[in-house]
Protein backbone atom coordinates (compact mmCIF):
# COMPACT_ATOMS: atom_id res chain seq x y z
CA UNK A 1 0.00 0.00 0.00
CA UNK A 2 1.27 3.45 -0.94
CA UNK A 3 2.37 5.56 2.01
CA UNK A 4 3.21 9.22 1.34
CA UNK A 5 6.39 10.90 2.49
CA UNK A 6 5.39 13.88 4.63
CA UNK A 7 7.66 16.56 6.06
CA UNK A 8 6.25 18.40 9.08
CA UNK A 9 7.82 21.64 10.31
CA UNK A 10 6.93 21.88 14.01
CA UNK A 11 7.30 24.93 16.25
CA UNK A 12 9.51 23.94 19.17
CA UNK A 13 7.38 25.82 21.72
CA UNK A 14 3.93 24.47 20.87
CA UNK A 15 3.34 21.96 18.09
CA UNK A 16 6.53 19.96 18.72
CA UNK A 17 5.55 19.70 22.38
CA UNK A 18 2.02 18.88 21.21
CA UNK A 19 3.51 15.91 19.36
CA UNK A 20 5.12 14.78 22.62
CA UNK A 21 1.77 15.17 24.37
CA UNK A 22 0.13 12.98 21.74
CA UNK A 23 2.82 10.34 22.23
CA UNK A 24 2.52 10.37 26.01
CA UNK A 25 -1.25 9.92 25.66
CA UNK A 26 -0.60 7.04 23.22
CA UNK A 27 -2.63 8.73 20.51
CA UNK A 28 -2.01 7.28 17.07
CA UNK A 29 -0.15 9.53 14.62
CA UNK A 30 1.15 8.67 11.13
CA UNK A 31 4.52 6.93 11.22
CA UNK A 32 5.52 8.35 7.84
CA UNK A 33 5.84 11.96 9.02
CA UNK A 34 9.38 13.34 9.16
CA UNK A 35 9.32 15.99 11.88
CA UNK A 36 11.60 19.01 11.56
CA UNK A 37 11.88 21.07 14.73
CA UNK A 38 12.05 24.82 14.08
CA UNK A 39 12.26 27.78 16.51
CA UNK A 40 9.05 29.29 15.14
CA UNK A 41 6.61 28.69 12.28
CA UNK A 42 7.60 32.15 11.05
CA UNK A 43 11.06 30.76 10.32
CA UNK A 44 9.71 28.29 7.76
CA UNK A 45 10.72 30.08 4.59
CA UNK A 46 9.37 29.26 1.12
CA UNK A 47 12.81 27.94 0.19
CA UNK A 48 12.59 25.28 2.93
CA UNK A 49 9.20 24.12 1.67
CA UNK A 50 10.40 24.04 -1.94
CA UNK A 51 13.46 22.08 -0.86
CA UNK A 52 11.23 19.53 0.87
CA UNK A 53 9.17 19.00 -2.29
CA UNK A 54 12.32 18.90 -4.42
CA UNK A 55 13.67 16.22 -2.10
CA UNK A 56 10.72 13.95 -2.79
CA UNK A 57 8.15 14.93 -0.16
CA UNK A 58 4.55 14.16 -1.14
CA UNK A 59 3.20 16.68 1.35
CA UNK A 60 4.43 19.43 3.68
CA UNK A 61 2.74 20.29 6.95
CA UNK A 62 3.55 23.44 8.94
CA UNK A 63 2.29 23.57 12.53
CA UNK A 64 2.73 26.59 14.77
CA UNK A 65 1.34 28.24 17.88
CA UNK A 66 -2.19 29.60 17.82
CA UNK A 67 -2.48 33.24 16.76
CA UNK A 68 -1.87 35.38 19.83
CA UNK A 69 0.20 32.71 21.60
CA UNK A 70 3.49 32.96 19.69
CA UNK A 71 6.60 32.82 21.89
CA UNK A 72 8.06 35.53 19.65
CA UNK A 73 4.89 37.64 19.69
CA UNK A 74 4.17 37.84 15.93
CA UNK A 75 6.24 35.06 14.37
CA UNK A 76 3.18 33.01 13.48
CA UNK A 77 1.63 36.11 11.89
CA UNK A 78 4.36 35.82 9.29
CA UNK A 79 3.55 32.15 8.70
CA UNK A 80 -0.18 32.94 8.45
CA UNK A 81 0.57 35.33 5.58
CA UNK A 82 3.46 33.51 3.93
CA UNK A 83 2.11 29.99 3.57
CA UNK A 84 -1.23 30.82 1.85
CA UNK A 85 0.58 33.07 -0.65
CA UNK A 86 3.12 30.33 -1.37
CA UNK A 87 0.27 27.83 -1.68
CA UNK A 88 -1.33 30.01 -4.38
CA UNK A 89 1.97 30.22 -6.26
CA UNK A 90 2.59 26.46 -6.12
CA UNK A 91 -0.95 25.73 -7.29
CA UNK A 92 -0.41 28.08 -10.25
CA UNK A 93 2.59 26.03 -11.37
CA UNK A 94 0.84 22.69 -11.00
CA UNK A 95 1.13 21.43 -7.41
CA UNK A 96 -2.11 20.28 -5.82
CA UNK A 97 -2.87 22.78 -3.03
CA UNK A 98 -3.86 19.94 -0.67
CA UNK A 99 -0.19 18.92 -0.47
CA UNK A 100 0.67 21.98 1.65
CA UNK A 101 -1.14 22.74 4.90
CA UNK A 102 -0.72 25.29 7.68
CA UNK A 103 -2.37 24.76 11.05
CA UNK A 104 -2.01 25.52 14.75
CA UNK A 105 -1.39 23.20 17.70
CA UNK A 106 -0.61 24.22 21.27
CA UNK A 107 1.60 22.24 23.65
CA UNK A 108 -1.41 20.73 25.43
CA UNK A 109 -3.32 19.74 22.29
CA UNK A 110 -2.02 16.23 21.71
CA UNK A 111 -5.41 15.08 20.44
CA UNK A 112 -5.52 17.96 17.94
CA UNK A 113 -2.00 17.11 16.74
CA UNK A 114 -2.99 13.48 16.13
CA UNK A 115 -6.18 14.48 14.32
CA UNK A 116 -4.50 17.03 12.03
CA UNK A 117 -1.60 14.76 11.09
CA UNK A 118 -3.91 11.81 10.37
CA UNK A 119 -6.22 13.99 8.27
CA UNK A 120 -3.32 15.41 6.29
CA UNK A 121 -1.70 12.01 5.74
CA UNK A 122 -4.99 10.61 4.45
CA UNK A 123 -5.54 13.60 2.13
CA UNK A 124 -2.06 13.20 0.63
CA UNK A 125 -2.49 9.44 0.39
CA UNK A 126 -5.60 9.94 -1.75
CA UNK A 127 -3.68 12.29 -4.07
CA UNK A 128 -1.01 9.68 -4.73
CA UNK A 129 2.72 10.23 -5.24
CA UNK A 130 3.80 13.77 -6.02
CA UNK A 131 5.13 14.53 -9.50
CA UNK A 132 6.82 17.72 -8.32
CA UNK A 133 10.40 16.49 -8.50
CA UNK A 134 11.23 17.16 -12.12
CA UNK A 135 12.21 14.35 -14.44
CA UNK A 136 13.53 15.29 -17.91
CA UNK A 137 11.02 12.87 -19.43
CA UNK A 138 8.18 14.95 -17.95
CA UNK A 139 9.04 18.01 -20.00
CA UNK A 140 6.72 18.72 -22.86
CA UNK A 141 4.85 21.84 -23.83
CA UNK A 142 1.28 22.51 -22.84
CA UNK A 143 -1.07 21.06 -25.43
CA UNK A 144 -3.13 24.23 -25.80
CA UNK A 145 -1.63 27.20 -27.60
CA UNK A 146 -1.21 30.42 -25.69
CA UNK A 147 -3.10 33.46 -26.85
CA UNK A 148 -1.47 35.76 -29.37
CA UNK A 149 -3.96 38.49 -30.17
CA UNK A 150 -3.86 40.92 -33.05
CA UNK A 151 -1.23 43.65 -32.50
CA UNK A 152 -2.41 47.12 -31.53
CA UNK A 153 -0.79 50.04 -33.34
CA UNK A 154 0.91 52.57 -31.09
CA UNK A 155 -1.27 55.73 -30.82
CA UNK A 156 -0.08 59.01 -32.25
CA UNK A 157 1.26 61.21 -29.45
CA UNK A 158 3.10 64.52 -29.16
CA UNK A 159 6.41 63.16 -27.90
CA UNK A 160 8.47 66.14 -29.12
CA UNK A 161 6.67 68.57 -26.80
CA UNK A 162 7.23 66.27 -23.83
CA UNK A 163 10.91 65.86 -24.70
CA UNK A 164 11.36 69.65 -24.82
CA UNK A 165 9.58 70.05 -21.48
CA UNK A 166 11.80 67.38 -19.89
CA UNK A 167 14.92 69.10 -21.23
CA UNK A 168 13.78 72.48 -19.93
CA UNK A 169 13.01 71.12 -16.47
CA UNK A 170 16.29 69.21 -16.29
CA UNK A 171 18.25 72.35 -17.26
CA UNK A 172 16.42 74.35 -14.59
CA UNK A 173 17.12 71.79 -11.86
CA UNK A 174 20.81 71.46 -12.76
CA UNK A 175 21.44 75.21 -13.15
CA UNK A 176 19.86 75.99 -9.80
CA UNK A 177 21.79 73.20 -8.10
CA UNK A 178 18.57 71.56 -6.96
CA UNK A 179 19.81 68.16 -8.16
CA UNK A 180 23.22 66.71 -8.91
CA UNK A 181 22.04 64.42 -11.70
CA UNK A 182 18.98 63.77 -13.85
CA UNK A 183 18.26 60.18 -14.84
CA UNK A 184 16.40 60.08 -18.14
CA UNK A 185 16.37 58.64 -21.64
CA UNK A 186 18.55 59.32 -24.67
CA UNK A 187 18.87 57.95 -28.19
CA UNK A 188 22.03 55.89 -28.53
CA UNK A 189 24.38 55.71 -31.54
CA UNK A 190 22.41 52.77 -32.97
CA UNK A 191 19.13 54.65 -32.74
CA UNK A 192 17.95 52.77 -29.66
CA UNK A 193 16.49 54.52 -26.64
CA UNK A 194 18.50 53.86 -23.50
CA UNK A 195 18.97 55.25 -19.95
CA UNK A 196 21.26 58.24 -19.54
CA UNK A 197 22.65 60.34 -16.69
CA UNK A 198 22.84 64.11 -17.12
CA UNK A 199 25.15 66.07 -14.80
CA UNK A 200 25.47 69.46 -16.55
CA UNK A 201 22.90 71.84 -18.06
CA UNK A 202 24.78 71.76 -21.37
CA UNK A 203 23.96 68.05 -21.74
CA UNK A 204 20.18 68.25 -21.45
CA UNK A 205 19.70 68.15 -25.23
CA UNK A 206 20.55 64.46 -25.02
CA UNK A 207 17.32 63.84 -23.14
CA UNK A 208 14.43 62.50 -25.17
CA UNK A 209 10.94 61.09 -24.81
CA UNK A 210 9.47 58.64 -27.29
CA UNK A 211 7.42 55.42 -27.46
CA UNK A 212 10.57 53.35 -26.84
CA UNK A 213 11.17 54.68 -23.30
CA UNK A 214 10.51 51.25 -21.82
CA UNK A 215 13.20 51.06 -19.13
CA UNK A 216 12.19 51.51 -15.50
CA UNK A 217 14.70 54.18 -14.44
CA UNK A 218 13.98 53.80 -10.72
CA UNK A 219 16.53 50.96 -10.83
CA UNK A 220 19.32 53.54 -10.67
CA UNK A 221 18.00 55.91 -7.99
CA UNK A 222 19.41 54.28 -4.85
CA UNK A 223 22.94 54.05 -6.28
CA UNK A 224 22.90 57.62 -7.57
CA UNK A 225 21.59 58.97 -4.26
CA UNK A 226 24.34 57.17 -2.32
CA UNK A 227 27.04 58.25 -4.80
CA UNK A 228 25.81 61.85 -4.64
CA UNK A 229 25.97 61.79 -0.85
CA UNK A 230 29.47 60.30 -0.83
CA UNK A 231 30.83 62.88 -3.29
CA UNK A 232 29.31 65.79 -1.42
CA UNK A 233 30.68 64.56 1.87
CA UNK A 234 34.16 63.96 0.45
CA UNK A 235 34.65 67.12 -1.60
CA UNK A 236 32.31 69.87 -0.47
CA UNK A 237 31.32 68.98 3.04
CA UNK A 238 27.76 69.89 2.08
CA UNK A 239 24.52 67.97 2.59
CA UNK A 240 23.86 65.68 -0.39
CA UNK A 241 21.50 67.07 -3.00
CA UNK A 242 18.61 65.18 -4.58
CA UNK A 243 18.73 63.21 -7.80
CA UNK A 244 16.20 63.87 -10.57
CA UNK A 245 14.50 60.98 -12.36
CA UNK A 246 12.02 60.71 -15.23
CA UNK A 247 9.20 58.25 -14.48
CA UNK A 248 6.20 56.77 -16.22
CA UNK A 249 3.07 55.87 -14.17
CA UNK A 250 4.19 52.26 -13.58
CA UNK A 251 7.69 53.48 -12.66
CA UNK A 252 6.17 55.87 -10.11
CA UNK A 253 4.49 52.96 -8.36
CA UNK A 254 7.88 51.24 -8.16
CA UNK A 255 9.27 54.38 -6.58
CA UNK A 256 6.51 54.29 -3.95
CA UNK A 257 7.49 50.72 -3.06
CA UNK A 258 11.12 51.83 -2.69
CA UNK A 259 10.07 54.69 -0.41
CA UNK A 260 8.03 52.28 1.72
CA UNK A 261 11.14 50.11 2.10
CA UNK A 262 13.35 53.09 3.03
CA UNK A 263 15.64 52.61 0.06
CA UNK A 264 16.26 56.37 0.06
CA UNK A 265 14.65 59.46 1.65
CA UNK A 266 11.81 61.10 -0.26
CA UNK A 267 13.53 64.49 -0.17
CA UNK A 268 16.56 63.04 -1.98
CA UNK A 269 14.74 62.46 -5.26
CA UNK A 270 13.02 64.96 -7.55
CA UNK A 271 10.42 63.07 -9.56
CA UNK A 272 9.71 64.25 -13.10
CA UNK A 273 6.48 62.44 -13.90
CA UNK A 274 5.41 62.06 -17.52
CA UNK A 275 1.87 61.41 -18.73
CA UNK A 276 2.03 58.12 -20.61
CA UNK A 277 -0.05 56.57 -23.38
CA UNK A 278 1.92 53.34 -23.19
CA UNK A 279 5.15 52.17 -24.78
CA UNK A 280 5.75 49.99 -27.81
CA UNK A 281 7.47 46.67 -28.31
CA UNK A 282 10.24 45.74 -30.74
CA UNK A 283 7.67 45.35 -33.55
CA UNK A 284 6.45 48.93 -33.14
CA UNK A 285 3.10 47.96 -31.61
CA UNK A 286 1.67 48.73 -28.18
CA UNK A 287 3.20 46.50 -25.53
CA UNK A 288 0.92 43.82 -24.09
CA UNK A 289 1.17 45.23 -20.58
CA UNK A 290 -0.07 48.62 -21.83
CA UNK A 291 -3.21 47.26 -23.51
CA UNK A 292 -5.19 47.11 -20.28
CA UNK A 293 -3.36 49.83 -18.33
CA UNK A 294 -5.65 52.62 -17.11
CA UNK A 295 -2.87 54.66 -15.50
CA UNK A 296 -1.95 57.73 -17.50
CA UNK A 297 -0.50 59.93 -14.74
CA UNK A 298 2.11 58.96 -12.12
CA UNK A 299 0.80 58.47 -8.58
CA UNK A 300 3.69 60.55 -7.20
CA UNK A 301 5.68 63.38 -8.81
CA UNK A 302 7.26 66.78 -8.14
CA UNK A 303 6.98 67.98 -11.73
CA UNK A 304 4.36 66.74 -14.19
CA UNK A 305 5.00 66.71 -17.93
CA UNK A 306 1.93 66.36 -20.15
CA UNK A 307 -1.74 65.79 -19.38
CA UNK A 308 -3.95 62.75 -19.09
CA UNK A 309 -6.07 62.08 -22.19
CA UNK A 310 -9.80 62.66 -21.97
CA UNK A 311 -10.52 59.06 -22.96
CA UNK A 312 -8.50 55.88 -22.38
CA UNK A 313 -8.65 53.14 -24.99
CA UNK A 314 -8.23 49.62 -23.60
CA UNK A 315 -7.66 46.47 -25.63
CA UNK A 316 -7.75 42.71 -24.99
CA UNK A 317 -4.36 41.56 -23.73
CA UNK A 318 -2.67 38.18 -24.24
CA UNK A 319 -1.53 38.44 -20.62
CA UNK A 320 -5.09 38.11 -19.31
CA UNK A 321 -5.90 35.45 -21.90
CA UNK A 322 -2.87 33.40 -20.90
CA UNK A 323 -3.59 33.79 -17.19
CA UNK A 324 -7.10 32.48 -17.81
CA UNK A 325 -5.75 29.58 -19.89
CA UNK A 326 -3.44 28.50 -17.08
CA UNK A 327 -6.14 28.88 -14.43
CA UNK A 328 -8.49 26.63 -16.42
CA UNK A 329 -5.80 24.00 -17.08
CA UNK A 330 -5.46 20.92 -14.91
CA UNK A 331 -2.61 20.75 -12.36
CA UNK A 332 -0.81 18.25 -14.61
CA UNK A 333 -1.06 20.58 -17.61
CA UNK A 334 0.18 23.54 -15.58
CA UNK A 335 3.07 21.45 -14.28
CA UNK A 336 4.06 20.39 -17.80
CA UNK A 337 3.85 23.93 -19.11
CA UNK A 338 5.99 25.49 -16.38
CA UNK A 339 8.56 22.69 -16.44
CA UNK A 340 9.01 23.36 -20.16
CA UNK A 341 9.42 27.09 -19.44
CA UNK A 342 11.87 26.68 -16.55
CA UNK A 343 13.87 24.13 -18.52
CA UNK A 344 14.80 26.88 -21.01
CA UNK A 345 16.24 29.10 -18.26
CA UNK A 346 20.03 29.51 -18.43
CA UNK A 347 20.24 31.29 -15.05
CA UNK A 348 21.78 34.39 -16.56
CA UNK A 349 19.97 36.45 -13.87
CA UNK A 350 18.91 39.07 -16.45
CA UNK A 351 15.44 39.11 -14.87
CA UNK A 352 16.90 39.84 -11.47
CA UNK A 353 19.24 42.53 -12.75
CA UNK A 354 16.48 44.30 -14.69
CA UNK A 355 14.06 44.30 -11.76
CA UNK A 356 14.25 47.55 -9.76
CA UNK A 357 13.03 45.74 -6.63
CA UNK A 358 15.50 42.82 -6.62
CA UNK A 359 18.00 44.66 -4.45
CA UNK A 360 19.51 42.20 -1.96
CA UNK A 361 23.29 42.83 -1.67
CA UNK A 362 23.87 39.09 -2.05
CA UNK A 363 21.12 37.12 -3.75
CA UNK A 364 19.95 34.13 -1.72
CA UNK A 365 19.93 32.03 -4.88
CA UNK A 366 23.54 32.83 -5.73
CA UNK A 367 25.13 32.14 -2.36
CA UNK A 368 27.45 29.15 -2.27
CA UNK A 369 26.92 28.56 1.47
CA UNK A 370 23.16 28.04 1.35
CA UNK A 371 21.94 24.65 2.53
CA UNK A 372 18.56 24.65 0.81
CA UNK A 373 18.95 26.42 -2.54
CA UNK A 374 21.54 25.65 -5.17
CA UNK A 375 23.39 27.58 -7.85
CA UNK A 376 23.24 24.72 -10.34
CA UNK A 377 21.34 24.70 -13.61
CA UNK A 378 19.32 21.58 -12.89
CA UNK A 379 15.61 21.91 -13.54
CA UNK A 380 14.67 21.76 -9.86
CA UNK A 381 17.17 24.50 -8.97
CA UNK A 382 15.96 26.71 -11.81
CA UNK A 383 12.35 26.29 -10.75
CA UNK A 384 13.22 27.09 -7.14
CA UNK A 385 14.98 30.27 -8.28
CA UNK A 386 12.00 31.56 -10.26
CA UNK A 387 9.39 30.62 -7.66
CA UNK A 388 11.50 32.03 -4.84
CA UNK A 389 12.08 35.25 -6.73
CA UNK A 390 8.35 35.59 -7.49
CA UNK A 391 7.53 35.04 -3.83
CA UNK A 392 10.07 37.64 -2.69
CA UNK A 393 8.28 40.16 -4.93
CA UNK A 394 4.82 39.32 -3.56
CA UNK A 395 3.01 42.54 -2.71
CA UNK A 396 5.89 44.54 -4.22
CA UNK A 397 5.83 43.85 -7.97
CA UNK A 398 4.07 46.63 -9.92
CA UNK A 399 3.93 44.72 -13.22
CA UNK A 400 6.44 46.81 -15.17
CA UNK A 401 7.49 43.60 -17.01
CA UNK A 402 11.17 44.55 -17.06
CA UNK A 403 12.05 40.99 -16.03
CA UNK A 404 10.25 39.42 -18.96
CA UNK A 405 11.54 42.02 -21.42
CA UNK A 406 15.12 41.23 -20.33
CA UNK A 407 14.77 37.44 -20.51
CA UNK A 408 16.72 36.12 -23.53
CA UNK A 409 14.74 32.86 -23.46
CA UNK A 410 11.27 34.48 -23.60
CA UNK A 411 10.07 32.81 -20.40
CA UNK A 412 6.71 34.34 -19.30
CA UNK A 413 7.93 34.88 -15.75
CA UNK A 414 5.75 37.94 -15.22
CA UNK A 415 2.72 35.62 -15.08
CA UNK A 416 3.98 34.33 -11.71
CA UNK A 417 4.16 37.87 -10.33
CA UNK A 418 0.75 38.78 -11.72
CA UNK A 419 -0.91 35.73 -10.16
CA UNK A 420 0.45 36.68 -6.74
CA UNK A 421 -0.58 40.31 -7.27
CA UNK A 422 -4.14 39.13 -7.96
CA UNK A 423 -4.18 37.04 -4.79
CA UNK A 424 -2.76 39.80 -2.58
CA UNK A 425 -5.23 42.35 -3.91
CA UNK A 426 -8.10 39.92 -3.31
CA UNK A 427 -7.01 38.97 0.22
CA UNK A 428 -5.45 42.17 1.54
CA UNK A 429 -6.88 44.85 -0.75
CA UNK A 430 -3.30 45.89 -1.52
CA UNK A 431 -2.03 47.03 -4.90
CA UNK A 432 1.71 47.54 -4.95
CA UNK A 433 2.90 51.12 -5.26
CA UNK A 434 -0.41 52.96 -5.11
CA UNK A 435 0.84 54.45 -1.84
CA UNK A 436 4.21 54.25 -0.04
CA UNK A 437 3.16 51.38 2.23
CA UNK A 438 5.01 48.06 2.68
CA UNK A 439 3.84 44.73 1.34
CA UNK A 440 1.21 43.17 3.64
CA UNK A 441 3.06 39.85 3.36
CA UNK A 442 5.81 41.17 5.66
CA UNK A 443 3.56 43.00 8.14
CA UNK A 444 1.65 41.66 11.15
CA UNK A 445 -1.95 40.51 10.94
CA UNK A 446 -4.62 43.19 11.05
CA UNK A 447 -7.81 41.15 10.99
CA UNK A 448 -7.20 39.42 7.64
CA UNK A 449 -6.79 35.96 9.16
CA UNK A 450 -9.17 33.87 11.24
CA UNK A 451 -8.32 30.40 12.52
CA UNK A 452 -10.38 27.50 11.31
Amino acid sequence: MYEPKIVAFLCTWCSYTGADTAGIARLKSPANIRAVRVPCSGRVSPELILRAFDGGADGVLVLGCHIGECHYDTGNHRAAKRIPILKTLLAFVGLEPERLRLDWVSASEGERFARITNEFAQAVRLLGPSTWRADPEQIRSLSRQFASLEPVAYPETDCAAKAEAIQAKAAELLKSGTVTCVIGYETGPRGRTRPTFIYYPEEVERLTWNPDCTHNLTTYIADKVSISGALMAAHRREPPKPVGVVVKPCDARTLNVMLAENRFPRDKVHIIGVACEGVRDHTGNLQNRCRTCEERLPVVYDTLIGEAPETIDLYPSPIQENMAALESATPAERMEFWLAQFDRCIRCYACRQACPLCDCPTCLFERDDSLWVGVGIGLNEKRTFHLGRAYHLAGRCVGCNQCEEACPMDIPISLLNRRLAQEIEAVFGHRAGEAPVPSPVVSVLAGEYKEG
